[in-house]
Formats: C-alpha cells, sequence, structure tokens
C-alpha cells in the first residue's frame, strides 16, 4: 500500500464501514508507519462523531434554491463588463458624497475655529476689564499730532522759538 491508498481507505472510512480485507490491510500499512496512527485515530473519532449527529432538516424548496443560485452564477459569469462611461455614471454620486461630507467636515472645522477666537478675545476683554489703572481716553485725544511729528526730519525751529 502506499500513501495514495491510505488517503482513499481514509476517504472510504468517512462514507461507512471498511472490508476485513481493507482493515487487515490498513493495520499493516500502520505498523510499518506509526507516526500515522494517530492521525488514523482522530479520523476515526471524527468520523464516529459526524456519524452521531442528527440529519439537518433540509427546506421543501432547497434543490430550487441551489438550481437559482447557480443560475445566478452563471449570468454573473457572463455578463458583460461594465463599460467606461457606465463606471463614471456609478462614481458620480459616490464623489458627490464625499464632496458634501468634505464640505461638511471644513465647515465644521471653520466654526469651531472661529469659537476659539471668540473665547480667546472674551478672555482677553476680561483681562483688560479686571485692570484696575487704566489710563483715561484723553491721553489718546492728541495721539495723532504727537505721531506726525516723530516722522519729522529734525527739531522743529518754530516749536523751539515758541518754547523759549
Amino acid at each position: 500500500m502506499n500513501q495514495s491508498e491510505y488517503n482513499q481507505l481514509k476517504e472510504k472510512s468517512w462514507r461507512g464501514k471498511l472490508a476485513a480485507a481493507e482493515k487487515a490491510e490498513l493495520r499493516t500499512w500502520l505498523a510499518e508507519h506509526p507516526e500515522l496512527a494517530e492521525d488514523w485515530r482522530l479520523e476515526m473519532n471524527l468520523t464516529e462523531a459526524m456519524l452521531r449527529l442528527p440529519d439537518a432538516p433540509v427546506p421543501s424548496n432547497f434543490t430550487a434554491r441551489v438550481l437559482q443560485a447557480v443560475e445566478r452564477e452563471a449570468a454573473a459569469r457572463n455578463r458583460p463588463r461594465v463599460s467606461g462611461w457606465k463606471w463614471f455614471h456609478s462614481l458620480v454620486p459616490r464623489a458627490a458624497v464625499a464632496v458634501v461630507l468634505l464640505g461638511v467636515g471644513i465647515f465644521t472645522y471653520h466654526e469651531h475655529r472661529m469659537a476659539e477666537r471668540r473665547a480667546e478675545l472674551v478672555q482677553g476683554v476680561k483681562v483688560v476689564a479686571g485692570v484696575p489703572s487704566l489710563p483715561s481716553p484723553e491721553i489718546l485725544q492728541n495721539f495723532d499730532t504727537i505721531r506726525q511729528m516723530g516722522t519729522t526730519p529734525g527739531p522743529d525751529p518754530e516749536l523751539i522759538a515758541l518754547l523759549k
């Protein structure tokens, strides 16, 4: 016996009992190959466990459903490939959804940043409002004139003459 015949006997044991001659041949093979004895024991235990299981109930329309599945599979294999334009038309709705989601995401991020800026502004106003000794607005009354004075190239002789 060779490995192929051993595998055939194993498969035959799944379907039913082996004949006495087959069992004897198998015992001889397993005596020559002790590394396969554990494999054979496990196979036999599994086969016995499977035979003890009850038959599963099959629906009355099982055959019809199997044939329909076979027909759908055959039709799917024979169906022509989608052309470029059909592929493009199936992509348009997906792209539209992606654009809408991207727009919502950008809008949400923008609103989040604006809320952060408003919170920073409110915090700044609170800090300024908490300072007790701010100068009065009258200090800035002549600010533009004073600022322009700093841009003249040198001392103003008229102003110096008036101050003397």
